[in-house]
């Protein structure tokens, strides 16, 4: 089921001296301190300081990390004060990349062990908080979820209405705002067309599994109690979030302007696959989809689950093979406003259970990893160095393991099949190509 729609600068500390011997010795100490010196130096520049709920947001001058610290301290007196960037949530703990970082920075000020809400997770769940929209779908599936049964039946009888009622489609090939305006009410009155407003809705979903997934996998207890255990697992959340930014949270899946469709298209109105598919224009997604395109990586499943007039197809239950509905369930949420609506009871279903089999195999394999780093790897037999981030992201983000179904053939029983996520050695291909992303990632940050 979707998961919707979870500045007093610090004088200078004085020294009270009993002599001008004492100063004069403390003065020649100084200067013969280069890094002291070259503290007492630096430029000043302006930066921002808030709390991980944002209760609170100050400005704040520093000319080191060492200055930023003792200032944010004054502000936020927390036992153990670490500094965290904001846009992503790496820990800042190095003087040089502190000062290679612009003015105004927003930095968070936050314990060790903090799970740190970035700028994107803070933003997310304050729109959750604030639209009537997602709080109605809160209800909507709570009640789903307490009478499926119910449900079930009103679907059905819906559906037998809408066929003999035979709702008119006529405006399903349009696309922009200006010519179709009832589409557009509600959350969907800030995009321009069709396409981009169901390409978002896409994205909300994807960002879902990956809020699960982080606030499943930190509040591990593995992750609180052992160091090297919650530094893999937020290092495997990053590589996570690279890669979703490297597919644009896998936008295409809703999107009819995407040439790439699903392979069961093919079986369903015959569609032809063409030879290459949309570009993200942003640089950083640029150089990720260049990469992952080069190998390989995600061009699979980087595809539209929808005809070019916006017609999904049920890809069936859980329990069947293939990708065919025995029901024959179809939707066009391009055709009108309810069946957008509609639409919203259509999930992409887990074949691989993400919080029965995916997670519970990821932190199995990193308990290993750092209990048992001469363990070898079952390919190459040498030692372990990482998890297979790749086939778990795989797993839990892609239509590799997701499935669109109808509500009526969503199947809520614990399956049997088990995620392929395992330990890797330096010489696997996935640890390879990932860690090369990485750095490529990395290098262009750094620039």
């Amino acid at each position: 089921m979707l998961n919707f729609i979870k500045e007093t600068i610090m004088a200078p500390s004085t020294r009270s001296s009993s002599s001008n011997v004492n100063q004069n010795s403390n003065v020649q100490g100084l200067d013969k301190d280069p890094d002291k010196q070259q503290r007492a130096t630096a430029k000043m520049q302006g930066y921002k300081i808030t709390d991980n709920e944002r209760t609170r947001k100050y400005g704040i001058g520093a000319n080191s990390l060492e200055m930023l610290l003792q200032k944010a301290h004054l502000k936020f007196p927390l036992q153990e004060l670490h500094i965290y960037l904001a846009i992503d949530g790496f820990e800042v703990s190095d003087d040089e990349y502190f000062k290679s970082l612009p003015a105004q920075t927003l930095f968070i000020v936050a314990g060790p062990d903090a799970v740190i809400t970035t700028d994107a997770d803070f933003e997310f769940e304050k729109m959750r908080q604030q639209s009537p929209l997602l709080k109605v779908a809160d209800i909507f599936y709570e009640f789903i979820e307490q009478h499926p049964d119910k449900f079930r039946r009103m679907i059905t009888e819906y559906e037998q209405q809408k066929q003999r009622r035979a709702l008119d489609n006529t405006k399903a090939h349009l696309s922009l705002k200006a010519e179709h305006l009832e589409w557009f009410e509600g959350s969907e009155e800030r995009f321009q067309s069709k396409e981009e407003a169901m390409a978002m809705r896409a994205q909300t979903r994807v960002r879902g599994y990956y809020y699960k997934t982080k606030e499943e996998l930190t509040r591990n207890q593995l992750y609180r109690q052992n160091a090297k255990a919650r530094q893999v697992i937020n290092s495997v959340l990053d590589q996570f979030r690279y890669l979703l930014i490297g597919c644009d949270y896998f936008s295409m899946i809703f999107n009819r302007k995407c040439q790439l469709k699903h392979e069961m298209l093919q079986q369903q109105v015959g569609v032809e696959q063409p030879d290459a598919g949309n570009v993200p224009n942003k640089r950083l997604r640029q150089i990720i989809k260049d990469y992952t395109s080069r190998h390989a990586i995600l061009d699979e499943w980087s595809v539209s689950l929808c005809t070019d007039l916006g017609d999904f197809y049920c890809q069936g239950a859980y329990s069947d093979n293939g990708n065919n509905c025995s029901l024959r369930h179809t939707i066009n949420p391009y055709a009108s406003r309810e069946n957008l609506i509609l639409f919203q009871v259509w999930n992409l279903d887990h074949q691989i259970e993400l919080c029965r089999s995916i997670l519970p195999a990821l932190v199995a394999n990193v308990k290993e990893l750092v209990s048992q780093p001469q363990k070898k790897c079952a390919l190459h037999n040498k030692r372990i160095v990482d998890i297979s981030v790749l086939e778990y992201f795989l797993e839990i983000f892609s239509l590799k393991n997701l499935k669109l179904v109808h509500i009526v053939c969503h199947e809520k029983v614990q399956r049997t099949n088990h995620s392929n996520g395992r330990l890797l050695c330096g010489d696997c291909h996935e640890y390879r190509i990932v860690q090369e992303l990485m750095d490529l990632q990395k290098s262009d940050t750094t620039s």
